[in-house]
């Protein structure tokens, strides 16, 4: 039955196709078109619901490529898009002796070519008055592409094998990060790539191709040199992959990323521009928009100004990401995805950049955004009509709106389509204290454990208490365990004594609300895709300086997943090997817990459960103590992202217990 649905599916898909490429251009039958368009988007998405779970790998493969190649074979008849004109040209006249960077298509120099036989291009170029704004490997392969055959159709079909060729790694990587190969269907069936790259035969792909592969290279395959060499290519080929670049390097590769610059030699054969070279790119960035949301507001507000404040959202954006995104893919999916909302043009073909993401990361409110790009099809039907480009403001509400509203909501739920992987539903929780000269609020703690159904143990991990901490903790009936003094070694020695399906870590100088360990339970059973999280937590005394504390703590946990010991941090047993085990260092183990539970599901925030003791907080120099917790915190953000985190973190621990 799985494979009857699937085979429907695919012919329901295939005949889509058929269906767009007959109602071609979409400006002559824009509501017909629209509504295959939408079609397409959610036929793809149930065909990767509906993947017969049972075919090999291979097979899988085989299949996602056979339909999609024959999908873009078809849009080879679709009408060529405006842009592919001026490819066409500027490989052309780099030909004939021309540097496309310093002659526009309207150059005098270029009259008597203009009327030759290439007029037919020529007559269709955009903004002629302007020269070249691609980068140096673009014009290189247009002049290639055109020495061969100076046509549309087989621009068209250069595009489609790029295409081919971000499928191919998108495959390999695929098999290297052992996903689902339906996953490619994301990629390979999503009509946006099929109209703009083998339709309208746009060239972002070329970028597209290039930065996949590096990926696939440093990521995957450890090659760093010839990655960055392909990460500096497709930076030569769209400006905007440069922004991957800061996310992948680290003290282990630092000197071999040096070699993205090796690229910039492409510019040698266009040198005699002069400031030609980027003439066009900054005017096109500052003085043209279209379809943009962000940029619409920063316009509003700043006036005159915007473009500065766009770089400094963009600048606070990218270092948002840097210090709280670990994963290096999907840093840059992030970083690659901010860039775009804060574009002051942000034409549908844009978009191509973000597609080979939701293959690794199907997020609901991107997806909605590559199908909802069908709102400015009615300008281009207008245009069609009338022959004038006019944005129609009041469709961007649907556009945009629904977008940002699911991105917020995905930010606590992660918005992925993809439920495949979940965990067994929890029964019991083994609640880990670690421990250390704790004799004068142990015994608190261990008092508000008392009579918790979900409970099933206490283990107090002791790091070598010389008072009274150990028989305090055994006449409260908690087992304890000795071990070794740091935060993480005595919580790794707790979790190995655990038998519960739900590790709970509570500091000694805690105590937890009645109905919290419920709430942890309900909220575990509630999805069984959350992987752990963390409760909230308020101080004993309430005062100004507690209540800031414990405000940051909560709202650094909503916003970043991060969250401290203090807060009760809780994650399934399950998701311990996923993870990679629980860390022994000394001090931030709770910081390093959450990036690693943040890397194998979703992490929850229960508002109330926690109080804290206001002894460290207590008493003179407050400022400096927060100082100090900032600074260990983005120290051990900024080290361990570069890749130089001394394992004992014995500075670290001497440090915040001087």
């Amino acid at each position: 039955m799985k494979y009857h649905l699937f085979i429907f599916l695919c012919g329901a898909w295939l005949a889509d196709v058929v269906a767009m490429v007959a109602f071609a251009p979409l400006g002559d039958h824009v509501v017909w078109f629209s509504g295959l368009f939408v079609l397409g988007h959610v036929l793809m998405i149930l065909l990767v619901l509906n993947f017969p779970p049972d075919l090999k790998s291979t097979t899988s493969i085989a299949v996602i490529f056979t339909l999609g190649i024959s999908a873009r074979l078809m849009f080879l008849a679709y009408p060529a898009g405006n842009d592919i004109y001026r490819y066409v040209w500027e490989g052309y006249i780099q030909n004939l002796g021309f540097n496309p960077f310093a002659f526009a298509p309207n150059h005098p120099a270029l009259a008597d070519i203009a009327r030759g036989e290439i007029y037919p291009i020529w007559q269709h170029i955009n903004h002629p008055d302007f020269a070249a704004a691609y980068p140096p490997l673009a014009l290189l392969i247009f002049k290639v592409a055109a020495w061969l055959n100076p046509t549309p159709l087989f621009f068209k079909f250069v595009m489609i094998v790029f295409d081919a060729g971000v499928m191919v790694v998108l495959a390999a990587m695929i098999h290297h990060r052992s996903i689902d190969p339906s996953r490619l269907i994301l990629y390979a069936f999503n009509p946006l790539i099929l109209l703009y790259v083998a339709g309208e035969g746009h060239m972002d792909v070329i970028q597209v191709f290039f930065l996949c592969l590096s990926l696939y290279l440093i990521l995957c395959k450890k090659f760093h040199i010839t990655g960055f060499v392909m990460l500096g290519l497709a930076v030569m080929s769209k400006y905007f992959a440069l922004l991957a670049w800061p996310f992948l390097v680290s003290a282990e590769n630092r000197l071999k990323s040096m070699v993205v610059l090796v690229p910039l030699i492409l510019y040698i054969p266009f040198l005699d521009a002069g400031s030609g070279l980027f003439q066009s790119l900054g005017v096109f960035a500052g003085s043209f928009h279209y379809n943009d949301s962000v940029a619409v507001l920063t316009r509003v507000i700043f006036g005159d100004l915007h473009l500065l404040a766009i770089a400094i959202l963009l600048a606070v954006g990218l270092t948002w990401i840097y210090l709280f995104v670990h994963n290096k893919l999907r840093s840059v999916y992030l970083a690659l995805g901010f860039l775009l909302l804060l574009l002051p043009t942000l034409h549908p073909w844009y978009l191509v950049l973000i597609a080979p993401f939701m293959v690794f990361f199907p997020s609901r409110a991107w997806l909605y955004l590559l199908a909802a790009v069908v709102f400015i099809f009615p300008v281009i039907a207008v245009e069609a009509q009338t022959g004038t480009f006019q944005e129609i403001f009041w469709l961007k509400w649907f556009e945009y709106i629904p977008f940002y509203l699911l991105l917020i909501w995905g930010v606590g739920r992660e918005g992925y389509i993809d439920r495949r992987h979940s965990y067994q539903k929890p029964g019991s929780i083994s609640v880990i204290v670690p421990a250390l000269n704790e004799e004068t609020s142990i015994g608190r703690c261990l008092d508000s454990l008392k009579n918790r159904t979900a409970v099933k143990e206490i283990i107090v991990a002791d790091g070598g208490s010389t008072d009274n901490t150990r028989s305090i903790a055994l006449g409260h009936k908690a087992r304890v365990v000795e071990c070794r003094q740091g935060r993480g070694p005595q919580i790794s020695e707790g979790i190995n004594a655990a038998g519960g399906d739900v590790i709970l870590i509570l500091h000694a100088d805690c105590v937890a609300a009645k109905g919290a360990f419920k709430g942890v339970i309900n909220a575990l059973e509630a999805d069984a895709r959350v992987v752990g999280g963390a409760l909230g937590m308020k101080f004993d005394l309430q005062n100004p300086k507690t209540r800031i504390i414990a405000l940051l703590n909560n709202i650094r946990t909503i916003l970043t997943g991060i969250s401290f010991g203090d807060q009760a941090q809780f994650f399934r047993r399950e998701a311990l090997g996923r993870m990679g085990s629980f860390s022994n260092m000394m001090l931030m183990e709770d910081v390093e817990l959450s990036l690693r539970l943040k890397e194998v599901g979703r992490l929850v925030f229960l508002r109330n459960g926690i109080v804290v003791s206001d002894r460290r907080w207590s008493g003179s120099r407050f400022g400096g103590k927060l100082l100090t917790v900032f600074y260990l915190f983005t120290r051990y953000l900024v080290e361990r992202r570069w890749g130089t985190v001394d394992g004992s973190m014995r500075d670290y621990y001497n440090i915040y217990y001087k």
